[in-house]
């Protein structure tokens, strides 16, 4: 039997170009777990299912996001012409609830599904074991009709009961009772035993899904361009740069100070990258041992050392094949190591520990620092060719002292990161606690501000639902921070109407440079489309 017997010829499918939106609503008005995926060709190019379309929620996509974008790309299929066999292996192998067809030329024909195929098999095995082939595996069995008549039994349940077997046929179970008693406790209890692990099997089979695309999520990254906070000019140089970065394959180095968003960026370019929908492994060098350190990233082969994983374990490199792998403190790497991670940057290839085979893998390395990699070449710690062969996209980011002007964006959007991670109402920060945390230099950048933030937000929890200077005295006390009011009474603006100007010249300038788009507007000012739209009513602007 083929599967184009089996197959269903009217289903749904979703396009390349649909959006998230387009799907949701036809998802929602056809009761859909999921569709194919295709081009104007009828090719399909991926599968769409409602974990992608909760995770894309979660992550904030927007409704006009390309469903191309957040589909699964590597689709399993199975061809208009295999064997019903191949589809039964198929379903064991992936236990998916419906699979794709195509023909020769990968156009999409069909579509297979679990449900189908299990009352096809349910049909072949009768044919195969119908009352009068009841011998399989030899099992002692016996066939009983619909109303309750024995009209067969198995030569090995014949040897079982003996010669009285013969005289059961054609009788009702009612009638055999004595001999049959305690085989139709067993069988009522198989049956009972059999649904419980059907139910069992039913939950674990969803736990498994869950679970899957947990840790898809989970290899990913989960920052984009739009956590990347900031309007100052070293910031949007620094977002054009990476974005840039974003749409190649090249090595990336990022150096800066601990604190500023190395990793985030890391994210957010790997996300805004073809790769996106493929793992980004991140290792950290230095919180590594280096007596683990190759086994970490390389791998091992069965009996490499001493307790090593019977069979062997991948390496981190092995689980990024595909996408993208992040070297945190890459500075802090043993020289040891360096030659073996230049390889793998020439070549893409390297051998587990212990091995001898060659594997292949297809990577985008992005590593980072906080550590002047030149000093460290000048003292013979760190490999000159293996700097050059990182620093092909160089971005450095920027101290959070040499960028005050984004301590302000950086504060609310924190404060509200905060009081929903904590669940506690926090409706601001007054003036006096803004020019507390403008004077601070913080060494260690926006990891601290946000530490200072989380601390305030504690303080002031059930006692007010703003943030004022009183709750940074602490700071101020430490570090010799004035917080008196600087400006004199003869001064006749107030911040608050300062501020209110200054954000409506933003908005303006920002409509006039974007010819009154608002949403490249919203992308210029860093801020979301529906924010706009709320400070365009506040200000009054049309």
């Amino acid at each position: 039997m083929l599967v184009s017997e089996i197959m269903r010829k009217d289903f749904y499918t979703l396009h390349v170009d649909d959006t998230l939106g387009h799907a949701c609503e036809i998802m929602d008005t056809y009761r859909l777990y999921g569709a194919p995926v295709v081009d104007d060709n009828k090719v399909i190019q991926g599968i769409f299912t409602r974990p992608h379309l909760i995770r894309a929620f979660i992550q904030g996509h927007e409704l006009n996001t390309p469903i191309e974008k957040l589909m699964q790309q590597s689709a399993i299929t199975i061809d208009v012409d295999s064997d019903f066999s191949e589809a039964i292996k198929l379903f064991v192998d992936y236990g998916y609830h419906n699979i794709p067809v195509k023909d020769s030329n990968n156009i999409l024909v069909g579509v297979l599904l679990s449900s189908d195929l299990l009352q096809i098999a349910t049909q072949e095995f009768y044919r195969l074991f119908g009352t009068h082939r009841f011998d399989y595996l030899g099992n002692a069995m016996i066939g009983i009709d619909s109303k309750g008549y024995i009209r067969s039994v198995s030569e090995t349940a014949r040897s079982v009961f003996g010669p009285k077997a013969s005289s059961i046929i054609n009788k009702h179970v009612f009638e055999t009772i004595p001999l049959l008693e305690n085989i139709s406790t067993e069988i009522l209890s198989d049956a009972q035993k059999s649904q419980e692990l059907y139910s069992q099997l039913s939950i674990a089979q969803k736990r498994v899904e869950y679970y899957r695309n947990e840790l898809q999520t989970a290899r990913g990254g989960k920052y984009t361009f739009s956590e990347v906070i900031g309007m100052s000019p070293q910031m949007k140089k620094m977002r054009v740069l990476a974005a840039q970065a974003a749409k190649t394959t090249s090595t990336v180095l990022i150096r800066g100070e601990s604190g500023t968003g190395k990793e985030l960026l890391a994210q957010a370019i790997h996300n805004a990258s073809p790769r996106c929908n493929e793992p980004l492994i991140k290792v950290n060098c230095a919180a590594i041992p280096e007596s683990l350190m190759e086994s970490e990233l390389f791998g091992y082969c069965d009996g490499a050392f001493t307790g090593a994983v019977k069979g062997g374990k991948p390496g981190k490199f092995e689980l990024a094949h595909g996408g993208s792998i992040f070297l945190d403190e890459i500075g802090d790497m043993h020289p040891s190591l360096q030659a073996k991670l230049l390889r793998v940057l020439q070549e893409f290839e390297f051998e587990r520990l212990g091995g001898t085979k060659t594997i292949n893998v297809d990577v985008r390395v992005i590593a980072a620092t906080n550590r002047n990699l030149k000093d460290l070449i000048a003292r013979g710690n760190f490999r000159k060719d293996l700097f050059y062969r990182l620093n092909v996209i160089d971005i450095e980011t920027v101290p959070l002292r040499e960028r005050r002007e984004d301590i302000d964006y950086l504060t609310d959007y924190l404060v509200e990161k905060i009081a929903d991670r904590l669940n506690v109402t926090v409706t601001g920060i007054d003036d006096s606690a803004r020019r507390v945390l403008k004077e601070y230099d913080y060494p260690g950048n926006v990891r601290e501000l946000e530490n200072i933030l989380e601390r305030a937000v504690n303080i002031i929890n059930g006692e007010t639902d703003v943030i004022k200077a009183e709750h940074l005295a602490y700071l101020a006390k430490d570090f010799n921070i004035s917080s008196a009011e600087p400006y004199s009474s003869a001064f006749d603006q107030t911040l608050e109407e300062v501020m209110h100007k200054a954000e409506k010249e933003a908005i303006l300038q920002a409509l006039t440079q974007t010819s009154g788009n608002r949403n490249e507007a919203a992308k210029l000012l860093n801020i979301h489309r529906s924010l706009l739209y709320k400070k365009l009513k506040k200000h009054e602007i049309s």
